[in-house]
């Protein structure tokens, strides 16, 4: 039972964060370029539309894709680990609502600070909005636990530990596959591909390193102590 529980949290973790990625990237890419599929989907055909935007209404574009994006993502992924929790978590739409509250703090945390310093350069701010609201959500899911009197601090540790982990694993994985295809084989794979592996990477593998904790707190509990 245990095992199963843990095999079906690694895999709905793996597909939620993959979906999620997902979510937020085409929220941004639908804002920017509306229903031209091709660059939603095309590296190159990317790179030929942003020529075409000035620079102040693509910064515009991606901040707002990122602000309505980034808790829509965080709901997807939530609401794909209520599937497995719904048996173990009475009131579920409790869990689903933190994830995209904790996206939206780290978000009104972060932007004021870069609207007076100015942006972080390269991929930093996104990787820190995105990280800081794993990470955000992942705190209020365990406060919620914390409330009901469930002790997880184990499970937000290692949930913690896992997401950098989940990365080095894509990292070392893509490295491999970078190793083994051509070039023409590399250019044929959608960089939207790329960011649902990076998902199913690390929403996978911190998954499979903490669900053993987080499904012995839950049973920690008896039913009857959750009303």
């Amino acid at each position: 039972m245990a095992e199963r529980s843990l095999i079906r949290w690694t895999a709905a973790n793996a597909i939620g964060m993959a979906l999620g990625f997902l979510t937020l990237l085409q929220t941004v890419m639908f804002l920017s370029f509306g229903l031209d599929l091709e660059a939603h989907w095309s590296e190159q055909a990317i790179e030929s539309r942003q020529a075409a935007l000035a620079p102040e209404d693509a910064e515009r574009l991606l901040r707002l894709g990122l602000g309505i994006g980034l808790p829509l993502a965080g709901a997807v992924v939530a609401a794909c680990q209520a599937w497995v929790l719904r048996g173990h978590l009475p009131r579920i739409w409790q869990w689903i609502l933190c994830a995209p509250a904790g996206f939206a703090a780290i978000i009104l945390a972060i932007w004021p600070f870069t609207a007076i310093w100015g942006d972080i350069p390269g991929p930093v701010e996104p990787f820190t909005i995105v990280g800081g609201g794993l990470l955000a959500a992942a705190g209020l899911q365990w406060l919620l636990l914390r409330r009901r009197h469930v002790q997880a601090t184990r499970w937000l540790v290692l949930w913690i530990v896992g997401l950098p982990l989940g990365m080095i694993t894509f990292m070392v994985a893509y490295t491999l596959l970078d190793a083994l295809v051509s070039p023409s084989e590399k250019y044929s794979i959608s960089w939207a591909s790329e960011v649902a592996l990076i998902g199913f990477f690390v929403g996978g593998t911190a998954a499979a390193i903490s669900g053993t904790a987080l499904f012995r707190a839950l049973s920690s509990r008896l039913p009857e102590e959750w009303a």
